[in-house]
């Protein structure tokens, strides 16, 4: 299937499906529908997936089938507790996506890394990740085309980590 054109959602997966207008990053997202099942990404509209319930286990076979859906830009993986870092290594999969959230997922300093290489990511959702240090906020500097990251709920990092990477054109949601 050519990837450039792909703009169909093929899951297996109890997900759901947001869209909003391309052009208008402003407008809140809407529903679309609920997997599973085979969805078209209307023309002219972008797409968020949410999917609950996954697993280190799990989160490889999802990545595969939404991995080249052009037109889905935003992959919310929230509360997600049981995916840590090894289905992190999967998310760099989405080579698509621009805004990810990861609140509540398992992760600790070392499931950053593969995130890091992300280059299309604009906007990082990292709540209620307890278990991240200064050291992930060190690495998450590394990431000079970030536009926004939320830490909120992150007790182990501090103030002077995150002044270290303070930039003009990032905001940190704290």
């Amino acid at each position: 299937m050519n990837q450039q054109t792909n703009r169909r959602i093929e899951t297996s997966f109890p997900v759901e499906i947001l869209v909003r207008p391309d052009n208008q990053p402003d407008i809140e997202w809407i529903k679309l529908d609920d997997g599973p099942g085979y969805f078209n990404i209307p023309d002219g509209m972008v797409a968020e997936i949410i999917i609950r319930n996954l697993n280190d286990d799990t989160i490889k076979p999802m990545i595969e089938e939404i991995q080249y859906v052009n037109g889905l830009i935003s992959f919310n993986l929230s509360e997600n507790r049981n995916v840590g870092n090894k289905g992190m290594r999967f998310i760099p999969l989405l080579t698509q996506i621009i805004h990810l959230n990861l609140s509540a997922c398992g992760l600790n300093d070392y499931g950053i890394d593969p995130i890091i290489k992300m280059n299309n990511l604009r906007f990082l959702d990292l709540s209620y990740c307890t278990r991240l240090t200064d050291l992930s906020i060190k690495k998450i500097g590394e990431m000079r085309y970030l536009e926004e990251v939320y830490l909120r709920g992150i007790p182990k990092i501090s103030h002077a980590a995150l002044k270290k990477i303070e930039r003009r054109d990032l905001v940190i949601r704290r």
